[in-house]
C-alpha cells in the first residue's frame, strides 16, 4: 500500500510544471519567468536547467543539473534558436565572450534578460556598461545602427 501511495505522489509531482516545483524555493525567478515569452511556449525551469531532481530533493545542498556559464549560454540558447546563433558566433561580443578569463563579455541573457525579458530601455543601460553611451540629445537606439546579434553596423 505504501508503495502504491508512493508511487501516486511520485506522479502527481512529475506531472506538475516544473516551475511549481521550484517556485517554493525560487519564487522571484519563477514569478519573472512567468512573464517571458518562453514561458508562454510552455517551456519550464527544465529547459534551460535539466530535471534537476536531486537539487529538487535536497535540503539546499545540491545544485541544479545545469547552469549555464557564461560561454555556454550561446550554445544553450542556440538549442532552441539555431537562426541567431551563428549570427551571435560571428560577433565581436562572441570573440570577447571566449576569450581567456572575459566572463562579464555579453552574451544572449544581457540583451535578452534570464528569467525575465529585458525592455529595449533595459537593454540600453546594459550596453552602456561598457560603450559610452550617446549624448542625451541624441535618442537613437543601438539597434537602430547595429544588427540586433552580431552587433555589426549596418549598411544604409
Amino acid at each position: 500500500m505504501n508503495v502504491l501511495i508512493a508511487l501516486l505522489f511520485a506522479i502527481a509531482v512529475h506531472a506538475q510544471p516544473v516551475h511549481t516545483l521550484c517556485q517554493p524555493c525560487h519564487s522571484e525567478q519563477v514569478q519573472d519567468f512567468l512573464k517571458h515569452p518562453h514561458a508562454a511556449k510552455a517551456l519550464s525551469c527544465d529547459a534551460c536547467h535539466g530535471t534537476s531532481l536531486k537539487h529538487r530533493e535536497a535540503a539546499g545542498g545540491a545544485p541544479p543539473d545545469k547552469v549555464a556559464g557564461p560561454q555556454e549560454v550561446p550554445a544553450l540558447c542556440g538549442g532552441c534558436h539555431p537562426a541567431q546563433k551563428p549570427q551571435f558566433d560571428k560577433s565581436q561580443h562572441a570573440k570577447v565572450l571566449a576569450a581567456a578569463g572575459r566572463v562579464r563579455a555579453p552574451s544572449c541573457g544581457t540583451c535578452h534578460g534570464v528569467h525575465a525579458q529585458l525592455t529595449p530601455d533595459q537593454t540600453e543601460v546594459r550596453c552602456s556598461r561598457c560603450h559610452t553611451p550617446l549624448p542625451a540629445t541624441c535618442k537613437p537606439r543601438c539597434s537602430d545602427c547595429h544588427d540586433v546579434h552580431t552587433a555589426a553596423i549596418r549598411k544604409k
